[in-house]
């Protein structure tokens, strides 16, 4: 027996039609995307959205004046942000949208002092919005007012640090000018030194190659992390890269009157020089007899 046609209209000889499923297809209006988003947010966070886009108009805006005001109160929203970043701010993800604007609009604005308050804002802006390898951040950073940096927090500071290290070879290898870098570098070693970052300090000045700037920022507080630092490094470092390092160690030790530890590094260093300067400087009997002890077990 042959088996039935299927019915293919639908319609002959009283056939039942086929129902069509509907599939429901994402919307491509971004308009629709943008208001399920907002949708999403809390009623604090949408008014903090709705601000900043207005700041971002206001900037726009050719009154010298509003434009001023709206550079003022977006850094005051973004800076009381990241001043303790767990993770990325508010601020900066309801203005990655903006950022392109902001940074045409910094090429309109003639007033000075307004580009570098601009500046000021891109260069946080660019710490998560700038391409790979652009350096956004450090180059905005160079055109800003140079207003404390330690107020936009702890990772602006650091992820300054290693677009510096970055620029740094690459101005290296062109032999072009280095002047502007030195100042942030000091800026930034300041800010790690006296806020418990001794170890990004000293990596910072070995990226630069300039770690006798780290005795301009030794104190009490801060010396001995720094100096068990740098000789935890210098064992994973090449010669003459090794001795350099523990040198600055043997001249923190010696500011401090840790004569026991100076001599430690002094050594390491096989140094028979500084070794005799120990002796000659400390004049502690008991101090001397420890000398004795650790040089009879080297």
């Amino acid at each position: 027996m042959a088996p039935a046609e299927p019915n293919r209209s639908g319609s002959d000889g009283g056939g039942v039609a086929r129902e069509q499923a509907s599939v429901k297809v994402p919307s491509k209006d971004p308009k629709k995307k943008d208001e399920k988003k907002d949708e999403d947010l809390s009623e604090e966070d949408l008014a903090l959205k709705q601000q900043l886009e207005l700041y971002v108009e206001r900037v726009q805006d050719r009154e010298p004046g509003l434009q001023k005001l709206a550079l003022e109160s977006m850094r005051q929203e973004i800076r009381s942000a990241t001043s303790s970043m767990t993770s990325v701010p508010k601020p900066l993800k309801f203005l990655r949208p903006h950022y392109a604007t902001l940074k045409e609009q910094y090429e309109k604005i003639v007033d000075v002092d307004l580009k570098k308050l601009l500046a000021d804002i891109l260069s946080v802006l660019a710490l998560t919005m700038s391409p790979e390898g652009e350096r956004e951040s450090l180059k905005y950073r160079l055109l800003g007012s140079g207003d404390d940096i330690g107020s936009w927090g702890h990772e602006y500071v650091r992820n300054l640090a290693g677009e510096i290290a970055q620029e740094y070879s690459k101005r290296q290898s062109e032999e072009a000018p280095m002047d502007e870098l030195w100042n942030l570098v000091v800026d930034i070693v300041s800010f790690h030194m006296t806020h418990n970052a001794e170890p990004e300090a000293v990596d910072l000045l070995m990226e630069v190659e300039d770690l006798d700037v780290l005795l301009d920022h030794i104190d009490q507080a801060n010396y001995k992390r720094t100096c068990l630092y740098l000789i935890s490094s210098a064992k994973y470092l090449m010669g003459p890269d090794d001795m350099l390092v523990l040198d600055i160690a043997y001249s923190i030790y010696m500011r401090y009157e840790e004569y026991p530890r100076a001599l430690q590094v002094a050594l390491s260093l096989n140094n028979l020089q500084y070794v005799k300067e120990l002796f000659l400087t400390c004049d502690d009997i008991v101090t001397r007899m420890q000398f004795c002890y650790i040089l009879a077990r080297h």
